[in-house]
């Protein structure tokens, strides 16, 4: 049996014709899951639909249809009429052929009709999230977020689904892929929606580039973190071996450091959390980082880090100390100082940190 979810929101105009289309083909359930003003839920009531009403929110409304499923194949689509339940056979085709386990339609490799999608969309929004999408989690999808997609009702479980908004869109596409599951695309036609539309154009797409980027902590901390690092680093060698004046460039050193740490930890917080709730498969560096034992390495080193930099600060105190208080001399060496006794303290305590998602990691 197929089962088809329609989110609906003030459709009176599109709802029963989409709904008689579906029982044409055969589909054996259709649950609305509603949040209109209008007559809406009453027309689908009428004709033979599940209606569950006051829901809000387009995640929330699958969320809460994906609970009511019965059939073995589980059609999501909008009752704009923006899709076309005639082409549900060819969505679905992959599935009962054994192909795949979940089908996204492709409006970019079908057709979109005049006046079906704002130019803004069509151009800037739609292509750049999802070549964004393709290159952030090395898949090669042309429309990541149609929302006319079929999947196994099996599979459901896999995903752990949980965002309330538009974003859910994304974190359906991203969780097939990192849960594994066979994934195809079908190209499909769009048709201009009836009634007023319910996207906000900014807010939903920064909704979409927000959970993105923030499944994506290697490129988005990582990456500059090491980038900082090497840069701090590098002025600090500069300074301390050819040019012991330029204090200032030492600061900007120590300061490049303390930002690039504190940017690796919550790149490592972010690749753990997302692997945890199925953004992110496990790599080498979650590996890594998911041990106690190798945590209370980085807390000891981060320790010893510390001591180093009371030592040294020690130095400069007792040289301070020889001219009575006088002018400061040392004055790198307590920038140095001061660089390693925060370091130390990022260290230990971001790795202390880090044993809150080992909670529900297995010790290795």
């Amino acid at each position: 049996m197929i089962s088809v979810i329609l989110p609906t929101k003030n459709e009176e105009m599109a709802i029963g014709e989409i709904v008689e289309r579906c029982r044409k083909i055969g589909v054996g359930e259709i649950i609305v899951i509603d949040n209109s003003s209008d007559r809406t839920p009453e027309i689908a009531e009428d004709l033979g639909c599940r209606v569950i009403r006051g829901v809000e929110g387009y995640g929330n409304a699958y969320l809460e249809g994906l609970k009511h499923v019965r059939g073995e194949i589980v059609v999501m689509m909008d009752a704009d009429g923006s899709y076309d339940p005639m082409e549900i056979p060819k969505l679905i085709e992959p599935i009962l052929k054994g192909e795949a386990e979940v089908v996204i339609g492709s409006r970019f490799k079908g057709k979109i009709l005049p006046k079906a999608m704002r130019w803004h969309h069509k151009y800037i929004g739609n292509p750049l999230l999802t070549k964004l999408t393709n290159f952030l989690f090395k898949t090669n999808f042309s429309d990541v977020h149609c929302g006319f997609r079929a999947i196994k009702r099996d599979a459901i479980t896999k995903l752990d689904l949980k965002c309330p908004g538009m974003e859910f869109a994304t974190e359906f596409v991203i969780k097939a892929v990192t849960s594994g599951l066979k994934i195809s695309e079908k190209p499909i036609t769009y048709h201009p929606r009836r009634g007023g539309s319910k996207l906000r154009s900014f807010r939903d797409g920064w909704r979409h580039l927000r959970l993105i980027l923030a499944t994506s902590p290697g490129y988005v901390f990582l990456a500059p973190s090491i980038a900082l690092c090497f840069l701090g680093l590098s002025l600090i060698l500069f300074v301390v071996l050819f040019e012991p004046i330029r204090t200032h460039t030492l600061i900007l050193g120590a300061l490049l450091i303390q930002i690039g740490i504190q940017t690796f930890f919550f790149g490592i917080s972010g690749k753990l959390y997302s692997k945890q709730i199925g953004f992110r498969k496990e790599d080498r560096l979650t590996s890594f980082f998911a041990s106690y034992s190798e945590i209370e390495k980085i807390m000891f080193f981060g320790f010893v880090v510390f001591l180093l930099g009371i030592l040294i600060g020690y130095k400069v105190v007792s040289e301070w100390l020889k001219v009575g208080f006088g002018s400061l001399s040392e004055l790198n060496g307590a920038v140095l100082s001061m660089l390693l006794i925060f370091a130390g303290i990022q260290l230990i305590l971001s790795a202390l940190f880090l044993s809150i998602f080992l909670l529900n990691e297995k010790e290795k």
